[in-house]
């Protein structure tokens, strides 16, 4: 795929704006509750332990049983900021490997996608000034920050690690089957070579003897060379 291909397919991906219009500062809870993801009575005991003991709502929310994920969407919706759920995103992992991954660690963030714009990169905060700046060095690129859940971006780090990379596994040696047809129609290997050269000299040599009615030697057994009709080369295995 093309990079602008991808990089078409990841704008359709992200959203843009979820769960709601431009920034309107509605409550967490208010959100949490539309969404479905809660009853009333767990947000509203949550929103009293929040008010009394001084934490974040989301931090009470998210013990009660709100996904990371979903906490972080919603307020990416509070916020106005782009998020992306990097479970279901066609990563880009030639734009991963433009952030070295002890740096991707470091910040937290993780290219996904690129355009002929710049580099589209998850981190947990899209409207982090400071991060944006740290990864327009580091990519020498303008970069559009995206959120995501901070789980999901250590995830995909580690997913995207060469030591997690599928083995490369080395094609299997090339060879040439040497065959004989018989008179009786059959077709009987002679033996296997493992270059082109080697396989037209076995072919040339069973020819010859062949045509004196010589016993040839097979890779299993003997046959007798007047019931030779003629000799082939194949590349790879050859059925009958």
């Amino acid at each position: 795929m093309m990079v602008q291909e991808h990089g078409a397919v990841a704008a359709a991906a992200i959203e843009e704006n979820p769960h709601g219009g431009p920034r309107h500062n509605v409550p967490l809870g208010t959100l949490v509750l539309r969404a479905g993801l809660l009853p009333l009575e767990a947000i509203e005991q949550s929103l009293r332990e929040a008010i009394k003991t001084g934490r974040r709502l989301g931090q009470v929310l998210a013990e009660r049983g709100l996904e990371e994920r979903d906490l972080v969407r919603l307020l990416a919706a509070q916020n106005a900021q782009p998020f992306v759920d990097l479970t279901t995103f066609p990563i880009d992992f030639e734009a991963v490997r433009l952030l070295p991954q002890a740096v991707a660690r470091t910040y937290c963030a993780i290219p996904i996608a690129r355009d002929e714009t710049g580099v589209t990169v998850a981190v947990p905060n899209a409207d982090d000034e400071r991060q944006g700046d740290r990864l327009r060095d580091a990519l020498k690129s303008p970069v559009r920050l995206v959120t995501a859940s901070r789980t999901d971006i250590k995830d995909a780090i580690e997913l995207a690690s060469p030591a997690n990379a599928p083995p490369v596994v080395p094609p299997p040696p090339e060879t040439h089957e040497v065959l004989v047809r018989l008179v009786n129609g059959a077709v009987v290997p002679v033996d296997s070579m493992p270059s082109l050269e080697a396989a037209q000299a076995l072919a040339e040599r069973v020819a010859s003897e062949a045509q004196v009615g010589a016993m040839i030697k097979m890779r299993e057994g003997t046959i007798d060379g007047s019931d030779v009709v003629s000799v082939e080369v194949f590349r790879g295995e050859h059925a009958s």
